[in-house]
């Protein structure tokens, strides 16, 4: 048994079956060919790295926020990550600009595959291979899974047309423990419905847009925070960002609101004219609907959990206090 996330909710106990566990285990050959793999006990970005060097690992298993972070350290190449030729992200949408500059931080060569998985599906359920990967897609099912694309209605959707995932197959989970309303909701006519959303293009890589519950509505239009974060984070003044929803009472609407954490070695006086050229920065690259209409606010460090992932629900809530302060200013 092992926990969800709670990235947007409350972490739910997943139950796994032993089953689970060995599909997961089959699908994923380094894990049965002899690998060294080095466990830790609580993510933290520096000491990653210099174990990463000690070690001369090959591989690294990172999710976006952590490959934008290696992509604006001045101090990386004094970690010599020479040795590595793979690196494995997920977690979250990874820009194709990271991947160009983790290109220019590593090698030429090194291969980036981006990949989508969950709790509920015993960790991967869609992954890119060496030699079969595509940009910043998350690439194709893991074997024995089976993956369906469907729209409000559960009818399936076309290729390039956005739409809830399902997925069916060997690592999907058997419940939520002591939870049978929320384990009846997660499946429909057998398949899990995953709450992602994502589309698959003409050669069958799937490309993630975001979480489904995440989605913000504004005149009716739908937002992904990811996309906007995916804009924010490889800005070079940019050492970490986040965007959410909130619902503006004058309005009526919801409106996506972003977050920045910008390098400590700025000044005030540089810190309030960079979020100003963010402001316009932002504007210039979405349309006019994705605009940060509920504003856009400098915070020291953004609200994550041990993997490290973005808790959005946090996040929303912080959203509400600042634009409640600056309302009574």
């Amino acid at each position: 048994m092992c926990f969800s996330s709670g990235t947007s909710g409350k972490p739910k106990a997943v139950v796994l079956s032993h089953h689970n566990l060995i599909a997961q285990l089959l699908s994923v050959p380094p894990a049965w060919i002899g690998n060294y793999v080095q466990p830790m006990r609580r993510f933290e970005y520096r000491p990653y790295l210099q174990r990463a060097a000690e070690l001369k690992a090959n591989i690294l298993r990172l999710v976006p926020a952590t490959a934008v972070r290696m992509t604006k350290d001045p101090e990386i190449k004094n970690l010599d990550p020479s040795a590595v030729h793979t690196v494995m992200c997920s977690g979250s949408h990874l820009s194709s600009d990271t991947v160009v500059a983790l290109h220019q931080i590593l090698s030429p060569e090194a291969t980036m595959l981006n990949g989508y998985g969950m709790s509920e599906a015993t960790v991967t359920l869609l992954r890119n291979t060496r030699g079969g990967q595509k940009g910043a897609s998350v690439g194709k099912p893991a074997a024995g899974m089976e993956v369906r694309i469907v729209d409000e209605n559960y009818n399936d959707v076309q290729a390039g047309v956005d739409g809830e995932c399902l997925i069916r197959g060997p690592s999907v989970f058997m419940e939520y423990k002591n939870n049978v309303a929320e384990t009846a909701a997660a499946f429909r006519g057998g398949w899990m419905c995953t709450g992602d959303i994502v589309h698959v293009d003409q050669d069958g890589y799937f490309w993630l847009t975001g979480r489904k519950k995440e989605l913000i509505k504004y005149k009716g239009h739908q937002i992904a925070p990811a996309e906007l974060e995916a804009i924010l984070l490889p800005h070079p003044s940019v050492t970490d960002a986040g965007v959410c929803g909130v619902r503006d009472e004058a309005t009526q609407e919801e409106l996506p609101v972003g977050f920045v954490s910008l390098s400590t070695a700025m000044s005030n006086r540089d810190r309030s004219q960079t979020m100003e050229r963010l402001s316009v920065f932002m504007d210039a690259r979405v349309s006019s609907y994705k605009r940060l209409r509920g504003g856009l606010f400098l915070v020291e460090s953004l609200p994550k959990n041990s993997l490290p992932e973005l808790l959005r629900r946090e996040l929303v809530r912080l959203a509400e206090r600042l634009r409640s302060s600056r309302a009574r200013i």
